[in-house]
């Protein structure tokens, strides 16, 4: 009876300790959820201030008047890699019409950013978010790439969780960048 009692005694508090658990990471969440900025399309995006890999600060407010693509990524990332030339399309085709992409680096230091903007010929600015403070709390993003659009007036107007064609870029950027003329 004593082992039967003394397995008995264990199981419970092993089961108490796995609630428990469970029970602090809830209220972890709910409280990190009760910090966080509301990302609601219609509302204005967060701004930031980010270091870009040639050393310059940039705030997604300097770009205010423009359209602005940010689109959160990692060299690692598969789904990055194949979106990034329809991303470098996208800017190159409308650029001169006011549109910003800022490529927002997700936790990743400056070797493997720049080999990786040398591979894909990137030309628009590369922000390093390296502490994650941008692109996991701000702007709370969970699968990469993930890529907010904010229009000329600083206001979120679509998101995109998932590689994207050009042809699916092109359908968002037009109307945004003819909305502002």
């Amino acid at each position: 009876m004593s082992n039967q009692s003394n397995r008995t005694k264990v199981i419970t508090i092993v089961v108490l300790f796995i609630a428990a658990l469970g029970i602090l990471a809830a209220v972890v969440n709910f409280n990190q959820r009760d910090n966080a900025v509301s990302l609601e399309t219609g509302q204005p995006a967060p701004d930031f201030t980010l270091t870009t890999l040639d050393g310059k600060q940039v705030s997604l407010s300097d770009y205010k008047g423009q359209v602005v693509m940010v689109n959160v990524w990692a060299s690692w990332c598969e789904p990055c890699r194949e979106e990034m030339p329809s991303i470098q399309h996208a800017y190159e085709t409308y650029q001169d019409q006011g549109l910003v992409v800022l490529g927002v680096n997700l936790e990743e230091k400056r070797v493997p950013i720049q080999g990786f903007a040398d591979t894909y010929g990137l030309t628009f600015p590369i922000l390093l978010d390296e502490t994650g403070n941008v692109g996991r709390d701000l702007y709370q993003v969970k699968p990469i790439p993930t890529t907010f659009f904010v229009d000329r007036e600083g206001v979120l107007r679509h998101q995109a969780e998932m590689p994207m064609p050009f042809a699916y870029i092109e359908n968002i950027v037009k109307p945004l960048l003819e909305a502002g003329r």
